[in-house]
């Protein structure tokens, strides 16, 4: 689970700014607080703020960070990074910073980074009291130092691996934690603990993400495809139920056999043989079709849904025939049953993005009132009915604002004194809190019925 991330000189964040789950003294949903190693953290998160506030600049910017974690570069990093409305902040560097659980540990990792090169990396296991250096590194004109933890140096050899690392074996523009998790696991497995948790722990979902492979999962996994039939038909959706159809392609097959494109299933039948088994990555997403190699066999998985007639029976709908709302929920339910069932971290930008209020907040108070779920989920919104003290703490609730500047700061409800039967939603909406967008009087614009003309 996420405790704070901090970013500088990254997108809209000019300066130093923190998100962070750490609660405060509050009573309220006492099951959202998590403790682990003596340390507190919270279980969900919304993030409000105006288009353009800076609030999916959070996303992004966990996100680079794990990039950059799982590559072992900073060479992924775009160039156009950098906070723009300032020319001095175009020669600083950037830095990201995150503290997490990954069991059994609590870690903090930071980099600093500019032009393709590594500045700063530092690496430790949070405690209550300290922080236990597990190893720092540093550039400082054009000379790359690293020290480990001081045990580390009881044995003669790791202090001459420390000088060789730094001076012939990572480039400047590698990432140390990854490095050392992929070459040298045994010894510093807290790097291979950490980079395993990006990879598998944390699941960041955009407005351009497009989970590719629902139909496989729900192929392959029973426990969410119940919880998906479990799920559907509680949401007025219209959808009974979800299946999943496959067929297995040969190369006589003809479209008129499978209901596919004559191009898209040449495309299809020309793949290598050689090829692993597993969802084939360039035809997945194809209205809710994944494209599987399974024992040399090329099969195409589909998902259909049932809605009930008039006469009471049930009738198959092609994916593609579903709202744009129903898909996003599907899309959301491998998310979903993990938030429940896995510790897992999950972030979602603008969660209700084609959901009808209603519904998205019938799922939200699902996850908020389940006491025995276990994962974190953060997500950004501009869903004012949200607020409320029923779902959320006063602490879970984050708002993004523009500095005169233009540049993003990030401060937490609980900042203000905020009684737990005070309507927040009202307060929001009202401009009490921030976080929402200042419009220009409209009559400005010369939007008037009277200057439209009469050929319009």
């Amino acid at each position: 689970m996420i405790l704070r991330f901090l970013a500088k000189n990254l997108f809209s964040f000019k300066e130093e700014t923190e998100f962070n789950l750490l609660p405060n003294r509050s009573t309220s949903l006492p099951h959202h607080k998590i403790v682990k190693n003596d340390i507190s953290v919270l279980r969900l998160s919304a993030v409000y703020g105006a288009n353009g506030s800076g609030k999916s600049n959070l996303v992004k910017g966990i996100e680079l960070l794990s990039r950059i974690i799982q590559r072992g570069t900073v060479e992924v990093v775009p160039k156009d990074v950098k906070f723009k409305l300032s020319k001095k902040s175009q020669e600083e560097p950037t830095s990201l910073s995150l503290e997490f659980f990954c069991d059994p540990h609590t870690y903090i990792y930071s980099i600093t980074f500019d032009k393709g090169q590594v500045l700063y990396e530092f690496f430790a296991e949070s405690k209550v009291d300290k922080d236990v250096l597990i190893f720092e590194r540093e550039i400082v004109d054009e000379k790359q130092t690293i020290h480990f933890f001081e045990e580390y140096y009881k044995d003669p050899k790791n202090t001459f691996f420390a000088e060789v690392l730094a001076e012939k074996l990572i480039n400047k523009g590698d990432v140390l934690l990854t490095f050392l998790a992929s070459k040298y696991e045994a010894e510093f497995s807290d790097s291979k603990n950490v980079m395993d948790w990006f990879v598998s722990n944390l699941v960041i979902i955009k407005l351009d993400t497009r989970p590719d492979v629902i139909a496989e999962i729900l192929d392959k996994d029973e426990n969410i495809k119940k919880f998906a039939n479990d799920l559907l038909p509680s949401l007025s959706t219209g959808v009974v139920s979800i299946e999943v159809i496959k067929e297995s392609l040969s190369e006589n097959q003809h479209s008129s056999d499978t209901g596919l494109d004559v191009e898209f299933l040449k495309r299809v039948l020309s793949v290598p043989k050689d090829l692993p088994d597993g969802v084939i990555p360039i035809f997945a997403n194809r209205g809710g079709t994944a494209v599987v190699k399974e024992n040399d066999d090329i099969v195409i998985k589909s998902l259909i849904t049932s809605h009930e007639s008039i006469e009471g029976d049930l009738i198959p709908f092609n994916i593609s025939l579903e709202s744009d709302g129903t898909r996003r929920l599907i899309e959301y339910i491998p998310a979903l049953q993990k938030i429940i069932h896995h510790e897992k971290v999950f972030l979602i930008d603008e969660i209700e993005r084609s959901i009808h209020p209603l519904m998205i907040k019938e799922i939200i108070k699902k996850i908020s009132h389940d006491e025995q779920a276990k994962g974190q989920l953060i997500f950004t919104t501009h869903e004012s009915c949200l607020l409320d003290q029923d779902i959320f703490r006063t602490d879970e609730i984050w708002f993004s604002q523009k500095d005169v500047d233009g540049s993003s700061k990030m401060y937490s409800l609980s900042d203000y004194k905020v009684h737990n039967t005070i309507n927040i939603e009202n307060g929001y909406l009202s401009g009490r809190y921030g976080g929402i967008p200042f419009l220009s009087n409209l009559k400005d614009l010369n939007w008037h019925k009277d200057e439209i003309s009469d050929t319009e």
